[in-house]
């Protein structure tokens, strides 16, 4: 290996996606984190809401490792589905693929952006400026906690105000 390579960050790259291939891989890597490693759901092809979603795959040195899915409904934005294959995490694919959805969730005129976080990645979504709402909720005994970050002064304050009323 020459001394160059050594020194070299990974090349991170995400992509919106939308080819059955595309796909394909997106439900592999869901199915390996979701389903194999978390067991949080047997199945994590069959989405609803995949149909009318931006998808994304994100490449760490050319290689697909991340996914993750942007929905829009009005001017809300949620994001669901953010996995990283576990060889990788730490590496910043998260981080990528967080900053392209909220990138065209704004350009998309977003008020906001809410997810459902597992617990242990809190201070990750802290870090790109969420907050939490109400109490941590358990999904296939899997802690969880509702976050959501504004994309302009004031938005979304009213939902966030709802939405607190469910865990106090």
């Amino acid at each position: 290996m020459a001394a160059d390579s050594l020194n070299q960050a990974p090349r991170i790259e995400v992509r919106r996606v939308t080819s059955p291939e595309d796909l394909e891989t997106i439900f592999a890597i869901r199915h390996a984190v979701f389903v194999e490693e978390q067991r949080l759901t047997p199945d994590a092809r069959h989405d609803p809401d995949d149909r009318r979603s931006t998808h994304y795959l994100a490449y760490l040195d050319g290689e697909p490792v991340g996914t993750g899915r942007l929905t829009m409904f009005g001017t809300e934005a949620q994001i669901a589905w953010l996995a990283v294959l576990e060889p990788q995490r730490g590496s910043g694919v998260g981080k990528a693929m967080m900053e392209a959805m909220l990138a065209d969730a704004t350009v998309a005129n977003s008020d906001y952006v809410i997810l459902n976080a597992q617990t242990h990645a809190l201070e990750f979504y802290q870090r790109l400026g969420f907050r939490t709402v109400g109490d941590v909720f358990t999904m296939s005994r899997i802690p969880h906690q509702v976050m959501m970050a504004s994309l302009h002064p004031g938005a979304g304050e009213d939902i966030r105000r709802y939405l607190d009323q469910f865990g106090r």
